[in-house]
């Protein structure tokens, strides 16, 4: 084994980690952690927003998912393509959303362009498409009573 094969099973392995860190930060409305896995100039396409900056994807983050009781992103079938400092991933995700008694489960993807910082391995771009959903979607959206 070359050591740029070694390099690149490293930088597939630290890009499928924050993938996995992002869905943790989510899901623990860890929002310093979430931040982490952006750069300061990244781009978020998403269902039904956009957002411009990390500061604004953190916060928009935290204002759809904060007042849910619960919620767990799991992300599948990772596809990691790296060309130098720079990687994009496409991957399958499911988000289940929980407030109160009523749930609202998401199928999608994540399609993502990351960029090697002194940080590590951060996401420049994000675009999030939903492919199926059950539940009540106004789980996201009011109160559920």
């Amino acid at each position: 084994m070359h050591s740029n094969d070694v390099q690149e099973l490293l930088d597939r392995a630290a890009i499928t980690d924050v993938l996995y860190r992002i869905a943790r930060a989510m899901d623990s409305k860890d929002w310093d952690l979430l931040a982490a896995g952006y750069t300061e100039d990244a781009q978020g396409d998403y269902v039904n927003a956009a957002a411009g900056g990390r500061a604004e994807i953190v916060e928009g983050t935290r204002a759809f998912l904060g007042p849910l009781d619960a919620t767990q992103h799991a992300v599948h079938n990772i596809e990691v393509s790296i060309d130098g400092d720079t990687a994009t991933t496409h991957a399958t995700m499911t988000a289940q959303h929980v407030r109160g008694e009523e749930q609202f489960l998401l199928g999608g993807t994540y399609d993502d362009t990351f960029r090697r910082t002194e940080q590590g391995w951060q996401i420049s771009n994000r675009r999030i498409r939903g492919l199926w959903s059950t539940g009540n979607p106004a789980v996201l959206t009011v109160p559920v009573s």
